[in-house]
């Protein structure tokens, strides 16, 4: 089955960049919004907005600046809180009261993970936004440039971009999604 996925393109400062119209207000998790910006290059212009396209060109300056946002803000609660986890842990440990080892490492290595997923979501937005902290977000100059579409292959459980391919394998949202997006099959 071939997909189309509706992007909205724009340019910063650091280039020229689509942003997924679809599935990126659709997945679960506000860290998996900024890997679903790409850059213009592998995008096929489009004229009209296409069907299915949830994220219009107007709003679009506000939605980047407020993922850049909620990002920053995320990727320090999820150091303070892994943090936090491990420092109570250590008293714990040095005083002599055992409170199972594995529990414990196993939550860390959860929260390490979330760390890194909003760490590097943060990055992303670090460099298509082309600014460190909220503080430059009155700098941003974010132009919109129209609608452009992404095609690749669904078979089964192949997909044949590995964007979307670890997406839909980790976030069930954009699994559920999936079906309502207007599809055409390959004969």
């Amino acid at each position: 089955m071939r997909l189309r996925v509706p992007y909205v393109l724009f340019e910063t400062r650091t280039g020229m960049y689509g942003v997924d119209a679809y599935f990126s207000l659709r997945v679960e998790k506000p860290e998996r919004r900024a890997t679903l910006i790409r850059k213009a290059e592998n995008l096929q212009r489009l004229e009209a907005r296409p069907r299915g396209a949830l994220l219009e060109e107007d709003s679009l300056r506000n939605y980047l600046t407020s993922l850049f946002v909620t990002l920053y803000d995320l990727s320090g609660e999820r150091f303070n809180e892994r943090a936090h986890h491990m420092r109570r842990w250590n008293i714990w440990r040095i005083i002599g009261i055992p409170t199972g080892h594995q529990r414990h490492v196993d939550r860390d290595e959860e929260l390490a993970k979330k760390n890194r997923e909003a760490l590097l979501a943060l990055a992303i937005m670090r460099k298509v936004l082309g600014i460190k902290s909220p503080a430059e977000l009155g700098e941003t100059v974010v132009k919109p440039r129209g609608y452009a579409v992404l095609e690749f292959e669904v078979n089964g459980g192949e997909v044949s971009d590995p964007v979307y391919r670890e997406l839909f394998k980790i976030d069930s949202n954009a699994g559920m999604a999936l079906q309502w997006l207007r599809t055409e099959k390959i004969e």
